[in-house]
């Protein structure tokens, strides 16, 4: 008997890419909810903090590009049934990134919109290290300009870059033999916009 898919606001654990091996002990935890400011997702990252490179925190946090080459939370987000679908990468320095594609890969370009950008920050605590991102509530406006009633479908996942120089690809599911976020047939988490 197959699961029920993950929900979105909601809480699930991403799983590591068999072609990324890391450590069995070594978790992460997505946990999701609506706020007044939109989306707040916390990537709770159960690995040794002295094992984690995280990215310098920035001066002037931004939209900037290739945040994935470093650890960074990332959200997929499409309208089920369509190619089309937005990337968000939500890097530890408070940097972020938002882009639309048409299809797989296909016509890739930033997406903006008008209010405030994502707030990104990272918390050390006991047994995990906590990536804590807000995606405003605009950011999601386009995905249901047409259709309100539209069924949406989201991936989260992380890369995790540790000591010596590794990188692990994590997400709700892994579709290929190789990691591809990209793939939608990853995006089984079902997202329920909030106004």
């Amino acid at each position: 008997m197959s699961l029920p898919p993950p929900t979105v606001p909601g809480r699930f654990a991403l799983h590591p890419h068999p072609a990324t091996p890391v450590r069995s002990t070594w978790s992460v935890e997505v946990s999701t909810h609506w706020s007044p400011l939109g989306l707040v997702i916390e990537y709770a990252i159960a690995v040794p903090a002295g094992r984690i490179v995280l990215p310098r925190r920035s001066e002037s946090p931004a939209a900037r590009d290739f945040l994935w080459k470093r650890t960074c939370g990332e959200l997929f987000v499409g309208v089920r049934g369509e190619p089309s679908y937005i990337e968000f990468n939500l890097s530890p320095s408070g940097d972020w990134a938002s882009y639309e594609f048409d299809g797989y890969r296909e016509n890739s370009r930033p997406r903006p919109w008008q209010g405030p950008s994502p707030v990104v920050r990272v918390m050390q605590g006991e047994g995990a290290t906590r990536l804590l991102a807000t995606v405003p509530h605009a950011a999601f406006h386009v995905l249901r300009r047409e259709d309100p009633a539209a069924a949406l479908q989201a991936g989260f996942t992380l890369v995790l870059e540790t000591t010596p120089g590794d990188i692990s690809f994590w997400a709700l599911k892994h579709p290929r033999a190789q990691p591809e976020f990209h793939d939608r047939d990853g995006f089984i988490a079902d997202f329920t916009v909030s106004e």
